[in-house]
């Protein structure tokens, strides 16, 4: 696929990991949308018919956050077919894949869609009934995947999730964590700055 190669190392990590779950807790900046775009048109494209969706805590969020950044990728790529502004939905040219972004602030909405990939961002902001409830059982019949990402919000469900990468009961399970300055989209100097102007709590 195309430009892939944009990714840094820390975000390739990730990207290359067969798991069928990760789990990618970083720093502010580390480019979690840019390679989330990157994991969407990946299990959009392996297939004709692929339905994938990107998830945030409210779909002004999933707007705001994604939606032009994953224009602009698909322009790029010459990917799409078709798009709906309406329903943030594209669908590409590989034969009906389509890409959809949502909002879990109404979650028992999201019910009743087989999914081949999920992206949930931001998820330790979204009530964990969205995912043991309601998308887990998306990617049951079609045996998708997911990649959950977000910043660290304390010991929540997201906590519990992270846990799972590494631990002998969840085989299926891969966790990631990485800082800010991991990301290598903000200068060290820009980090230091940070350190002194905040809260030793906020800047961790």
């Amino acid at each position: 696929m195309d430009n892939v190669c944009r990714l840094t190392a820390p975000q390739w990590q990730v990207y290359a990991d067969p798991h069928r779950f990760r789990v990618l807790v970083s720093g502010r900046r580390f480019g979690k949308t840019r390679m989330s775009i990157e994991e969407l048109l990946r299990a959009a494209v392996e297939a004709p018919g692929r339905r994938v969706w990107y998830v945030a805590p409210t779909y002004r969020q999933a707007q705001q956050i994604c939606w032009q950044m994953l224009k602009d990728r698909l322009s790029a790529g010459r990917w799409i077919a078709r798009k709906n502004e309406s329903d943030l939905s594209i669908t590409l040219k590989n034969g009906g894949s389509v890409i959809s972004l949502r909002g879990a602030d109404n979650f028992d909405s999201l019910r009743g869609v087989g999914l081949h990939f999920l992206v949930m961002d931001e998820f330790a902001d979204i009530k964990p009934e969205a995912w043991f409830e309601v998308l887990r059982a998306t990617l049951s019949d079609t045996g998708g995947r997911a990649l959950f990402t977000g910043t660290p919000k304390g010991r929540n469900w997201a906590y519990e999730l992270f846990q799972r990468g590494g631990h002998p009961d969840y085989a299926e399970w891969a966790a990631y964590s990485f800082t800010t300055i991991e990301g290598g989209n903000v200068p060290a100097e820009e980090v230091e700055l940070a350190r002194r102007e905040l809260d030793e709590l906020t800047f961790r």
